[in-house]
């Protein structure tokens, strides 16, 4: 009985380093596929998020590059609650989880192509489409400093997992209302990353970091007001002096029509 006792701590942290190693792995095989998807493309604010079926694939992978190492937290608590059955339950609660982020962009796109359909230049650079995308960063730059936004990343932080009891679907239920969360945190930014360059692999990548770190690294109302503040001066920047903003495509005239 001894020895089971000690051994299986030591199981148990290899099941969660191997599940961890399989997120993150995960990842980093979606950003280079993400890179290759994204070769030529228009990485400049408000890019055509083209047809459904692209842009279905796309936000598929860029959930996948983006938001698993977000979850992977919360992958690691779910193990660790089943010690039994934690690595095989961590399949449908991701699933539950990719699968609201993939309604959340498919909102998104639909919100952008009725936008567009309004006016068809309405969104250009030289139009209105430059102090939308200032307008987006200032807007989750002031959403940081909300209690709302504390609330979300609180239950980011600690996820509900009571769903898990249920013998069918709990861990898929439980993935799916812990995206609910995500999103609901983090929206925002993912507007602001919209702002900046959908299409833009060096942006993707600042926004991951920032939501990562957010779950990740103590929380403190420095770091939070530290974020709003560069959100507020990229808007700034991106309004009066676009070509001074670190990292910015200014857009083609003419946007890569971009198809499934």
């Amino acid at each position: 009985m001894t020895q089971l006792a000690l051994r299986r701590p030591v199981e148990w942290g290899v099941i969660q380093a191997a599940v961890l190693a399989g997120v993150l792995t995960a990842a980093a095989v979606a950003w280079l596929v993400l890179a290759k998807r994204m070769a030529g493309m228009d990485a400049g604010p408000g890019g055509d998020p083209g047809t459904l079926g692209w842009f279905a694939v796309t936000w598929a992978v860029m959930t996948a590059a983006m938001m698993l190492p977000a979850v992977a937290p919360a992958v690691l608590q779910l193990v660790r609650a089943l010690p039994s059955k934690g690595a095989i339950a961590a399949i449908p609660f991701i699933a539950g989880y990719g699968a609201v982020w993939m309604l959340a962009g498919t909102v998104g796109f639909a919100v952008v192509t009725a936008v567009r359909g309004l006016h068809p230049g309405l969104l250009g650079w030289s139009s209105a489409g430059r102090f939308v995308a200032a307008a987006s960063l200032v807007a989750a730059g002031l959403y940081q400093l909300t209690g709302l936004k504390r609330r979300w990343l609180a239950r980011c932080g600690s996820p509900d997992l009571t769903r898990l009891g249920r013998r069918t679907g709990g861990a898929l239920i439980a993935g799916a209302e812990h995206g609910g969360c995500c999103v609901a945190c983090c929206w925002t930014l993912m507007a602001a990353l919209h702002a900046l360059g959908i299409m833009s692999i060096t942006w993707m990548a600042v926004i991951t970091i920032v939501i990562a770190g957010e779950r990740i690294l103590p929380r403190s109302a420095i770091s939070v007001r530290a974020v709003a503040v560069v959100l507020v001066v990229l808007a700034i920047g991106l309004a009066t002096a676009p070509a001074a903003v670190p990292g910015l495509t200014i857009p083609l005239q003419a946007h890569p029509m971009m198809m499934g």
